[in-house]
């Protein structure tokens, strides 16, 4: 047969790419049939147990028809079976065609003699080599196949039965099966009669192997690794050479034994993350320049290497007609290509030519002509450089290999990141995670999603791990700047000073205070040697290495998505921020306590500091951070549904301070503008939660929204409070109607507080009276508003520090306004914590609650409301805890809050009814309340122990006149005389100065 009819090259080309699609195949059949979930169910299925048995015992002699009872249930789904299993017995079927073809070939070239040298007929020598090495690696794989004998029994006997005889590549498949049990035995059965060709094909690859086994100093010493004197030895795979051999070596190294283990570390590269990143930097050097290689080696070919050629064919004298015209033809074509000319046709014609000339009964042999080998290399090396750059690269530096070792590639990666040195390349390893889709082939389209989310996945986790990495150097970081910021903290000052005035004193005390001195403030810039590195300069190295990798890379491409470094890094940081704040939120003293705002606000700020310098690192908006987590820390929940500073503190003051308020443990002192405790039994000092200092911090950590929210919840419980007092005026409707247009009648009267003053007995739960309940009612709902109006002013002050031009801006407009205008800016004004006349949210909140009451009805309750209020307050010259405190301007019971809670009840009922008679109602209230407590000062005159808390009803009188926009000081003395308010001021003092003495 003639050589040009044996299509050698041909043949090679094909297998080759056959066998690599083939091995793809088998690969993925044995992953099916290792995974439970994934291999066909009925292999699992208990009525399968014995013919799953039976088939493996008897393999390949399988016969269905002579063991019905056996293959009974195999009858009853033998459809299911086939098309369950027909794509893998087929590619088993085709596994075995494809052997066929490979012995014959390679059986055919030794026959032929040819003569392989890897320096001539590369593509000759590589492509025979390449084609020994599939189909060993296809015997070996298709060996470590679990369950091959059941596969291909089950079906073969659901074939039979459906179709009464075996299938026709059975007997071969089977016996080609039994024979491949032990691979490496019948490939040298296979394989031992080539043993010459295979010999001389390794020998010629010695002189290659010498040279790209020796260390970079030899390359360097002998310019083989020089940009300048040899730039296109660059792109020799020595790089993808050492990882595939580290990670060959790694996989399958014996561990059994100590020494075997030892030997085994000495395998980790601790350098290999910087080795593939100046791999893939290379690559992508290649790829982003490849016009420029293309023109340069266009030119080359035109310029250079046809002129060569020509020359060099045309002085060749003992060719054959069909050799001379292929080498003709290539000198002729390359003289004229251009950057569209389909170069696949040259290259395969020196292929052929390589086939024709290797043979020994050749009459022109390519062993004897070196020269025009390797200028014919060179061509089609040059040739390849012009249209088959991604192959180039592909041969040269693909790292899809690392596909098929996800633990190695998760070891290597994790051991990166505890390198500084090597931690600024992480993410050459989620880089690598876009070769992935080079280990795909047409031939199995099902591996495609598969490789794909096993990319993305990992690409996911490495640049997760990478950022975690980053943000638990920033956790450190803000603990010790955290650290730093205590050290000049009020409180560590204070512990100084006690602990300067114990040493001061002497003794055991100064003994003690010398053990619990902390560490001043300062003492970290102090260094004894300039190279030591400190803690957190270390930290801060880490840090700067780690960023320095995320900084690198705008984007990342991987299987058809975008990764973008920068944003998994703002992501993870805003998710460790928050964190950190909810962590410091509470108080490790008292977990069920959180941290005053003052010292939480210190500690956000330190953090804040540290992620500033985070920029410095790596170009993020850490201002959009910043809005970002503190923004939602504004709102009771936050992105992902946690609970937020908003949330923790406005619950705590709801449902801790302001209830503990509300049952007397704590009092509202106006002097202080806090909450002071008026007892023992609270485990935390309320001054140091409620001060103007505590609340300003406050302010500036939840904002204003915060405090929008906080409000409406405090106001939400004083709508509540009017519900319950509603209540109350409704059953006592009738009694308060009389009391308003008899107030001047002192029989009426007294009836009127007896039956106000009347505890009902009947009522389980209720011991108090309707005018006590009154009074206590009304004494909450003024701590509550005392409380929010503070919370309001502190807004204020911070937004006039932080926002001037602003809040000067709309404060004009304010108060420019009628009380009308400033009425419809209400909600506004709250937000900027400006009071206005009406409060809006109190207003809103009762028509809320008043939908299903008729207008006139709830009207005349609202009335009644305040002469119930102004009736009762009489009542509070008999307890004993009324008594006013000039010092803190506060009563024991809250009560001095009453006059606050008036006028804004009032001002808010009123609003809503919209008659305009605010001012009306307000002078009925303070003829009411005045007329009241004369008469009872006249019923009580002479007793000792009214006198305390008759003077506390009159500044009481005198402060609501004070707070009210409604009332005036004339209004006052038309109905009260002003006498006896100076004269409770001068009593109130000088008891409160007798009891100091």
């Amino acid at each position: 047969m003639e050589s040009s009819q044996l299509k050698i090259a041909e043949k090679l080309v094909i297998l080759n790419d056959r066998a690599v699609g083939m091995l793809t195949r088998i690969y993925n059949i044995k992953k099916a049939c290792a995974d439970t979930k994934s291999k066909p169910a009925f292999l699992a299925d208990k009525h399968m147990e014995n013919v799953i048995k039976h088939v493996a015992r008897k393999f390949p002699v399988v016969d269905a028809r002579m063991n019905t009872s056996t293959f009974h249930y195999v009858d009853t789904m033998k459809e299911d079976i086939i098309k369950s299993l027909g794509l893998y017995y087929y590619t088993f079927a085709d596994l075995m065609e494809l052997k066929d073809n490979i012995l014959q070939l390679l059986t055919t070239m030794d026959a032929c003699q040819c003569q392989l040298d890897i320096s001539l007929n590369y593509e000759l020598t590589a492509g025979y080599l390449n084609l020994v090495v599939n189909l060993i690696c296809l015997m070996v794989l298709l060996s470590r196949v679990d369950d091959r004998k059941v596969v291909l029994g089950l079906f073969n006997a659901a074939y039979d039965l459906l179709h009464g005889q075996s299938e026709s590549s059975f007997p071969r498949l089977g016996q080609m099966i039994l024979d491949y049990e032990h691979p490496m035995r019948k490939l040298s059965e296979d394989l031992g009669p080539l043993n010459r060709l295979i010999s001389s094909a390794l020998s010629s690859l010695s002189p290659v192997y010498l040279r790209r086994n020796i260390t970079a100093n030899t390359w360097r010493n002998a310019q083989i690794l020089s940009l300048t004197a040899n730039p296109q030895q660059i792109l020799y795979a020595a790089q993808t050479d050492t990882v595939l051999w580290l990670l060959r070596h790694l996989s399958e190294w014996p561990s059994s034994s100590k020494k075997a283990s030892k030997h085994c570390d000495e395998l980790v590269d601790r350098q290999l993350p910087e080795l593939l990143y100046y791999m893939l930097e290379l690559r992508q050097l290649v790829t982003k320049y490849s016009d420029v290689i293309q023109r340069y080696y266009l030119k080359y070919v035109n310029g250079y290497d046809a002129i060569m050629t020509r020359e060099l064919v045309a002085n060749i004298n003992d060719l054959n007609e069909d050799d001379a015209a292929i080498l003709s033809d290539f000198a002729s074509s390359i003289s004229s290509i251009n950057s569209d000319t389909d170069l696949r046709a040259l290259r395969l014609d020196w292929f052929r030519f390589q086939a024709r000339t290797s043979m020994a009964r050749s009459p022109f042999l390519l062993t004897k002509n070196r020269k025009l080998a390797i200028i014919m290399n060179t061509n089609v090396f040059h040739l390849k450089m012009i249209d088959l750059q991604d192959e180039m690269l592909k041969e040269t530096s693909d790292l899809s290999v690392y596909c098929f070792y996800i633990k190695t590639l998760e070891r290597q990666w994790r051991s990166c990141l505890t390198l500084p040195s090597q931690s600024r390349f992480a993410l050459c390893f989620a880089r690598i995670c876009g070769h992935f889709s080079c280990a795909l082939h047409d031939m199995c389209p099902e591996e495609k999603n598969h490789i794909l989310e096993k990319s993305l996945a990992l690409c996911n986790s490495i640049l997760d791990d990478v950022c975690q990495s980053i943000t638990d150097v920033v956790g450190a970081l803000c603990e010790y700047e955290l650290r730093l910021a205590e050290q000049t903290s009020p409180s560590t000052i204070a512990a100084q000073i006690v602990s300067q005035m114990l040493r001061t004193k002497g003794g055991k005390n100064a003994a003690a205070a010398a053990q619990k001195d902390p560490t001043p403030a300062g003492e970290e810039s102090y260094r004894a040697d300039r190279q030591t590195l400190t803690y957190p300069d270390k930290l801060q190295t880490t840090l700067i290495e780690l960023c320095a990798g995320v900084s690198q890379y705008r984007q990342l491409f991987v299987s058809d998505h975008f990764f973008a470094p920068r944003e998994y890094l703002s992501q993870h940081i805003e998710h460790k921020f928050v964190d950190l704040i909810l962590a410091m939120a509470v108080d490790p003293a008292s977990p069920s306590t959180p941290r005053r705002p003052s010292d939480l606000l210190m500690i956000i700020q330190s953090y804040m500091t540290v992620l500033q310098n985070i920029d410095a690192c790596v170009p993020l908006d850490i201002t959009r951070l910043f809005n970002n987590v503190l923004l939602q820390q504004t709102q009771p929940l936050d992105s992902r549904n946690k609970e937020t500073m908003t949330y923790i503190y406005t619950k705590w003051y709801l449902e801790v301070v302001l209830r503990r308020a509300s049952a007397g443990h704590m009092l509202w002192s106006e002097h202080l503008q806090a909450m002071i405790s008026s007892g023992e039994g609270i485990e935390f000092a309320p001054e140091q939660y409620t001060d103007p200092r505590e609340l300003r911090c406050l302010a500036q950590i939840i904002g204003p929204y915060g405090v929008k929210y906080l409000a409406e919840r405090l106001t939400w419980h004083v709508a509540s409070q009017i519900g319950e007092l509603n209540k109350i005026v409704l059953a006592n409707r009738d009694v308060l109607h009389t009391a308003r247009t008899n107030f001047d009648c002192n029989e009426r009267m007294k009836e009127v507080m007896q039956v106000l003053s009347h505890e009902p007995k009947e009522k389980k739960g209720s011991t108090s009276s309707p005018a006590d309940a009154i009074l206590q009612r009304t004494s909450i709902i003024g701590q509550i508003f005392s409380f929010r109006d503070a919370l309001h002013t502190a807004l204020e002050q911070v937004l006039l520090h932080r926002l001037p031009f602003l809040t000067s801006s709309f404060a004009n407009l304010y108060n420019s306004m009628d009380d009308n205008g400033k009425s419809a800016l209400g909600e506004l004004g709250a937000a900027m914590g400006m009071q206005g006349p009406i409060d809006i949210a109190l207003s809103n909140a009762v028509r809320a609650q008043s939908l299903q009451v008729n207008p006139d009805e709830h009207y005349q309750m609202s009335c009644l409301l305040l002469v119930a209020i102004a009736i009762s307050l009489p009542k509070l010259a008999t307890v004993e805890s009324a008594t006013y405190k000039p010092s803190l301007r506060a009563s024991l019971n809250n009560t001095h809050c009453i006059p606050l809670a008036v006028n804004t009840m009032a001002g808010a009922l009123f609003h809503h009814h919209g008659r305009g008679d605010i001012h009306l109602r307000m002078k009925e209230f303070l003829a009411l309340a005045s007329s009241s407590v004369l008469r009872a000062a006249q019923e009580m005159d002479g007793r000792q122990d009214t006198t305390n808390n008759q003077s506390a009803l009159y500044i009481m009188l005198e402060q609501l006149v004070n707070k009210c926009r409604w009332l005036s000081m004339d209004v006052l003395e038309a109905c009260f005389p002003y006498n006896l308010v100076r004269t409770a001021y001068q009593h109130c003092y000088q008891q409160e100065a007798d009891t100091f003495q």
